[in-house]
């Protein structure tokens, strides 16, 4: 088995509710709090769950919680973030003292939202929007790259008019509007399997984006 060098760090999070699509906001507040989380490319910032309220908001619960990913050596930079009260776009939360979680190789892994580049040459998205069949094309190569053969698929949504439907993601950066999948990776070997929770896949990792955990653990 590969050798691990990440962990999670997971602060319980304190407070009421805040907006469902707080990637970009989340990943602020923590930078300034620890300034060198800012450009890392070895962090990913996990979104925090709750119980969605029907009003673009998600309600916090007691098992909210911040969670990062991050090289165990890196742990007692990110330590300052105990206590501390994050503001995200006019919500508040409190974050309590942390714990360190090892990562678990398993067989299937589930992102609850992966975001994929896709280049402009031969890009088959149709009026701007990003089909599934492309999407997962480029999270194929992308898990080629990783030497990663076990195969990924899309999230479906479970209930409702869109049932079996992909689950599409979007994320808001600043004035720009980004779409992404919620994936599954299943057929995972041990090494793959920590291979792909410590480098993730796609872009925007320190914004909740491309983060995997064991089947069950996304929401």
């Amino acid at each position: 088995m590969a050798k691990m060098n990440h962990v999670d760090l997971i602060f319980p999070a304190n407070g009421s509710a805040i907006r469902r699509d707080h990637g970009y906001a989340l990943y602020g507040a923590v930078s300034r709090i620890v300034p060198s989380v800012h450009q890392s490319r070895e962090i990913g910032i996990f979104s925090i769950r709750g119980a969605p309220a029907g009003d673009g908001t998600l309600l916090l619960t007691d098992k909210s919680a911040l969670r990062l990913r991050v090289p165990a050596e890196r742990l007692p930079t990110l330590l300052p973030l105990a206590g501390k009260a994050l503001e995200l776009d006019g919500h508040r939360l409190r974050l309590g003292v942390p714990h360190v979680a090892a990562l678990i190789p398993a067989p299937v892994l589930s992102s609850s939202m992966v975001l994929i580049k896709l280049a402009d040459k031969g890009n088959p998205a149709v009026g701007g929007i990003v089909t599934p069949d492309a999407f997962l094309a480029a999270a194929a190569r992308k898990l080629t790259d990783l030497k990663i053969e076990a195969a990924p698929g899309l999230q479906k949504i479970r209930t409702g008019p869109r049932a079996d439907q992909p689950r599409r993601r979007v994320i808001r950066v600043k004035d720009q509007t980004h779409v992404g999948f919620a994936m599954i990776v299943q057929g995972l070997t041990a090494d793959e399997s920590l291979r792909l929770q410590e480098e993730g896949l796609g872009g925007r990792r320190l914004m909740g984006c491309g983060l995997f955990l064991p089947e069950g653990g996304t929401r």
